[in-house]
């Protein structure tokens, strides 16, 4: 089996707004081409599904460039903090390793991003 056809499996990957409303217009076409009650309510709750999943696409739409900006200011604080926890503090002993004292601003913007985190972590529940 072909594994990008496993991937087709899982559904909504490769939902896109275009795609949904895509398929939202065919189903409406079907809709009017639908000869009996039980075709036409078929067809009606597919485009009720079809469009509560655009609006949820829409919604989320947003969502990637909160976690990009989210990454892009936590990357720093995490890797000078994992630096001095691990390589000063827990291997110390056998690599030396030693940074030199950081700036008091330094560590007030840390801590403001540290704490930026957790307060977005409150606020979205």
């Amino acid at each position: 089996m072909n594994p990008l056809s496993l991937l087709s499996l899982i559904p909504g990957l490769f939902n896109t707004v275009n795609n949904v409303t895509n398929a939202i217009a065919n189903e409406r076409l079907k809709l009017i081409q639908a000869k009996t009650d039980q075709e036409k309510l078929d067809s009606q709750e597919r485009i009720s599904t079809l469009e509560m999943r655009r609006q949820i696409l829409l919604a989320k739409s947003g969502q990637w460039e909160t976690r990009a900006l989210m990454f892009a200011l936590g990357v720093g604080p995490a890797i000078l903090l994992s630096k001095i926890y691990v390589w000063d503090k827990a291997f110390g002993e056998w690599t030396h390793g030693s940074t030199d004292k950081l700036d008091d601003n330094l560590w007030w913007v840390i801590t403001a991003q540290i704490g930026f985190y957790f307060l977005a972590s409150v606020f979205k529940k």
